[in-house]
Order: C-alpha cells, then structure tokens, then sequence
C-alpha cells in the first residue's frame, strides 16, 4: 500500500517508532526504514519525503494497519488546538509528525509492565525474548506476542528466561489476574466504563501504577485524556509550565486539566521537545 502525498509534519516514522510507546519496530537498512511485528503480522515501511510504502496487502491495510496508525484522527486539528499555547507550539515543531499507535491491548499491558525501572533498549529484547519463548512464529526469526493463555500458563522458569528481572513474577501474575477475570479485557468496555473506571481497574494489576496504567490506556488507544507521568514528565512540567517543585499527582492533574481530551498528545510532543533540546529552550 502506498499512501501518498504524506506530509512529513502529519507523520514521521523516525519520531513515532523511536519516541518509547511501542517496542516491536527496529530501523533497518536506513533511517527511513522500519520492519515490526503488530497483530500477529510483519510489517515493512518506508518513508520519504511525499509518501510512506506499506509491505501490506489492501486487506491488512485496512483491517489491520489504518487503525493501527490512527489514520482515522485528524493531527492537524489536534495541533492546531494545542498550538494556541506558546510552550506547546514550539514543542510540536520539534516533532510535528508523531502519532499515537493504536496498540493491541495485552501486548501494551506486559509491554509497560516490562517498562518499570527500565530503558528502550532492554524493553524491547525483554520482549523480544518473551515472544520467541511463547509467541507463535510467524516466520524465521519472527514471533508473535504471546496470549494471554500462553504466559498464564506457562511457569514462571519459563517466563525469566525472557531476563526481565523482577518484572518477570508481574507479568506472570498480570496475565493470570486477566486471565480469571469476570469481565472481558478489552479496549471497547475500558472505553465504555471511563477513564477512571479503567485506570482504576489496570492499577488491580501486578506492576501497574499510575504511570504504567496511563501508559497502558494513552498507548492501546483507549483514551487521550491519559497524561503517563513520571519523574522526567515532572521535571518538564515543573521547567515549562508550574515553575515550581511539586509532586506526581500535581503534575499529573495539572496536565489534564490543563490540556484536557488532548493531554496525552501533548505529553508525547513535550517529551519530545525536552528531551531534544535538554530543556534549554
């Protein structure tokens, strides 16, 4: 599939794989060049300067990846809201072209599980190592992520053997609490019953606090009222906007009342933005 005449400022692959929401993408060949795994299904993607190429039949296309990239949602009306503040203005020219991606929702969860104390890097072998142990291969050297069924089951010998530490008994007992749940672990009834409903009902979870939840509901597409907050989202918040020390809840409902329904864009443009230029600007 090729989708042409794409700005670079509605979408960037380069800022959207790289920006530490997903964990299945890897650069290949050029800095324009991404392969990653997503619903069970490879995925090769290309981008240059007037259109993205999308190894993908028209079928996968559309059940599969035009929601996976959020193509339905229109970026250019969300920043054009957002750049009526100063601050965010220039935090989204430094990025202009990052999207949420519409994630699977348990491969999310243990994703942002595996997160705690962590970097990037070890995320992504961490699940990496998961899905060869007990994803289904989908070919030579690529695996799904596993079920909910798969790390349920398996022991918890099994599960260290992807060497996420601590984490591993988590994302055990995580995937053994959805398992027995009496209701459906899905996206359409976390959306039904609310943000707080769901955050709430995340935070039952081994390993889930605050931020992970919200990473959790902010990156599996269930709401972008979600601001993920964290030490370093707390130190931009505090240089940018608050001019003070505070604490994580502070920052946290200072974000969202604050940007409201868009606060997780704008937290994905500020870290950006911080994080480029080290907060000097």
């Amino acid at each position: 599939m090729l989708l042409s005449d794409v700005n670079p400022y509605d979408i960037n692959l380069k800022d959207t794989f790289e920006c530490g929401q997903c964990f299945r993408w890897e650069r290949i060949d050029d800095e324009n060049t991404y392969l990653g795994i997503a619903h069970g299904k490879i995925l090769r993607v290309e981008q240059d300067d007037n259109s993205i190429k999308l190894f993908c039949n028209k079928q996968d296309f559309l059940d599969i990846w035009y929601d996976y990239f959020d193509l339905g949602t229109d970026y250019n009306e969300i920043k054009e809201i957002l750049r009526k503040d100063d601050i965010m203005n220039k935090a989204i020219s430094s990025a202009p072209g990052i999207r949420i991606l519409n994630q699977e929702l348990f491969e999310t969860t243990i994703s942002f599980i595996t997160s705690s104390n962590s970097n990037i890097k070890r995320i992504t072998k961490n699940i990496k190592d998961l899905s060869m142990l007990l994803g289904e291969p989908i070919k030579e050297g690529y695996y799904a992520f596993p079920t909910i069924e798969a790390i349920s089951t398996a022991s918890i010998c099994t599960i260290n053997n992807c060497r996420a530490g601590f984490r591993c008994e988590y994302i055990h007992k995580s995937a053994g609490i959805i398992k027995n749940m009496s209701t459906d672990f899905n996206k359409s009834r976390f959306r039904d019953i609310g943000y707080q409903n769901a955050k709430k009902e995340l935070m039952q979870l081994k390993g889930v606090g605050q931020k992970v939840a919200d990473c959790i509901i902010l990156f599996a597409g269930i709401s972008s009222y979600a601001f993920p907050t964290d030490v370093w989202i707390k130190r931009i918040m505090e240089n940018l906007y608050i001019k003070r020390t505070v604490n994580l809840d502070y920052v946290l409902k200072y974000g969202q009342e604050k940007f409201g329904n868009l606060a997780g864009y704008a937290q994905q443009y500020l870290f950006h933005y911080a994080r480029s230029f080290s907060l000097k600007t």
